[in-house]
């Protein structure tokens, strides 16, 4: 009997009779799955996507809930934050992907169960009250995963693979011509591409899943979706952030003061163009978003710096123990409240505040001096 939660692993020890540890395949992950959904046939389950969606966490979402589907389980696909970046948009309406922004008029009796794609905690509290069928994702673990179904692996580029994986093992298999499929298939490729940057750090996995995806997708439809031009917005975002930037040593922070919510894509975006200065291996970008949040984003080449482990020491976490930073091997990102501060009439004031303190905190985790510095 399988176990109730069960976390993804290749191979498991168990001594023999005779003392000698052998190897003992653990039961493919599809094949776990297969057996939680069947329990749950006739139940409606909410598909969380944490953060600002993007085309990794909305390929997922969009995966689940056809997998589901062919279990008897209707789907919900719920989002906290709006779908900032231009491209997820195309993402979303090219391929009418139906999902639901959570608010007040959601009705959480309605759900049996709720599903975390691309993630692994939530944005809100109030869906901790529901049952958690299944946690699905490729980032290192954020604290003991709750759930009757885990796959945690953070040795694949994007989540996307990791359903892609459940395909090529006939959990719900993609069938040609089908348009559906196809639909599918175009999702999860931008996906993966989204998150392994075109590809640079795609591994193993990733390109198994490329490689059962590429005949099923719509080609036209993908460059459609990948030919987007830069916003003014985040053109003025990138120009405030190298206007604002101070470099010290091989890591460069910069602040881009207030941003829209929907341009808080621009800030990684920013983010990523500084990281192609000459002598710089880390950047971090932050502003603050909607007068609510200080968002920021972080990206480096470096082969000592971990921006999961760069983040959460650096911002620590919040009364729930949930950190406010989080990442993987290349990028990361964290958004902390301004709580009471928001209600700062003066927004100058309260930037300097915000962009000192932000500074503060990097420079002390690098251990670098402010008159070390330079623009």
């Amino acid at each position: 009997m399988l176990p109730e939660k069960t976390v993804h692993k290749l191979f498991s020890m168990e001594p023999t009779k005779s003392e000698v540890p052998r190897l003992v395949p653990v039961p493919r992950m599809a094949d776990v799955f297969r057996d939680a959904l069947q329990k749950h046939a006739g139940e409606h389950h909410a598909v969380c996507i944490r953060g600002y969606p993007d085309p990794d966490s909305i390929g997922s979402a969009m995966a689940h809930s056809y997998i589901a589907k062919r279990f008897g389980i209707e789907t919900t696909i719920l989002y906290f934050d709006d779908i900032s970046h231009h491209e997820n948009r195309a993402l979303v309406k090219k391929l009418a992907i139906e999902m639901v922004r959570y608010d007040n008029t959601v009705n959480l009796k309605d759900f049996n169960n709720i599903v975390i794609v691309d993630g692994q905690l939530l944005e809100t509290h109030e869906l901790d009250k529901i049952q958690r069928f299944a946690i699905v994702d490729h980032h290192k673990i954020q604290a003991e995963p709750k759930a009757e179904f885990v796959d945690i692996r953070d040795d694949v580029g994007a989540t996307c693979s990791l359903y892609a994986e459940y395909f090529m093992h006939a959990l719900a298999p993609l069938i040609q011509e089908d348009p559906e499929a196809s639909r599918l298939a175009t999702a999860l490729i931008c996906g993966i591409r989204a998150d392994t940057d075109d590809y640079l750090l795609a591994r193993e996995l990733d390109y198994r899943a490329l490689s059962y995806l590429a005949p099923l997708a719509d080609h036209d439809l993908l460059i459609s979706i990948a030919k987007h031009s830069i916003s003014p917005h985040t053109m003025e975002t990138t120009q405030r952030a190298y206007a604002n930037k101070i470099m010290a040593d091989s890591f460069l922070i910069s602040g881009v003061g207030y941003i829209r919510d929907e341009d808080r894509d621009s800030i990684g975006q920013a983010a990523d163009y500084l990281l192609k200065r000459e002598g710089i291996d880390t950047v971090l970008c932050y502003g603050i978003v909607n007068n609510q949040f200080i968002d920021g984003s972080l990206r480096t080449t470096s082969d000592v710096i971990d921006p999961d482990r760069f983040l959460k020491e650096t911002f620590g976490c919040d009364n729930h123990g949930v950190f406010y930073g989080g990442g993987r091997s290349e990028k990361g990102a964290f958004k902390m409240p301004l709580g009471p501060f928001a209600c700062c009439s003066d927004k100058e004031l309260l930037w300097r505040t915000v962009q000192r303190t932000i500074e503060d905190q990097f420079f002390k985790k690098i251990g670098i001096e402010r008159d070390q510095t330079h623009m």
